[in-house]
């Protein structure tokens, strides 16, 4: 493995890990059962901008790392940059493993980066959000299972390199979340 493939294999790190966390955060702020069950707080005048702002935030952070994730830009630590990467330095067989563990994927992953590159990294004057939004829907469990599969893909690669790594627990995010509305509701 050359400097190059280490360095996406890294930044490919980060950003799934960032995925997740704030999927899980966004999840709990606004669409689990917690929207209900925290309702005062999400109305309250004390609360009410910090956690809408902060539902908001999360979802952008998530998107945006998921867009990180599946650029297509060869400049980008990425998916593809990573396929180019190993197809250049012979592991071919690695890479069928990607695209084949991915595949399934590949609607979910263009609905990211259309999102991303209409509405959140370059707001495209010629799309408003709400039509980008409802072409390119995705449900709060094609995020999920988009999250895990690229996770679970990047450790299959690391286990090709004979490599590990650590990542937090899954729900630990979001089970802080949830300790920071309880405190508010007290």
């Amino acid at each position: 493995m050359n400097k190059e493939t280490e360095k996406i294999l890294n930044d490919l790190k980060l950003s799934i890990d960032e995925a997740a966390r704030h999927r899980e955060i966004w999840w709990e702020l606004g669409v689990s059962e917690n929207r209900t069950k925290f309702k005062k707080e999400f109305e309250s005048e004390e609360y009410n901008y910090y956690l809408h702002a902060s539902y908001e935030a999360h979802s952008l952070a998530m998107l945006l790392a998921l867009g990180r994730i599946f650029d297509n830009d060869s400049r980008s630590s990425s998916i593809r940059s990573l396929k180019d990467n190993l197809t250049a330095n012979g592991h071919t067989r690695i890479v069928d493993i990607i695209s084949q563990s991915l595949h399934s994927y590949s609607t979910s992953v263009q609905k990211v980066l259309d999102i991303r590159s209409k509405i959140i990294a370059h707001t495209d004057m010629r799309y408003d959000d709400r039509s980008v939004l409802r072409d390119n829907s995705l449900s709060p469990d094609e995020i999920k299972d988009l999250i895990f599969a690229v996770r679970e893909t990047y450790y299959v690669v690391l286990r090709h390199f004979f490599l590990n790594t650590k990542q937090h627990p899954d729900g630990s995010f979001g089970e802080s979340a949830i300790k920071v509305l309880t405190k508010l509701q007290a």
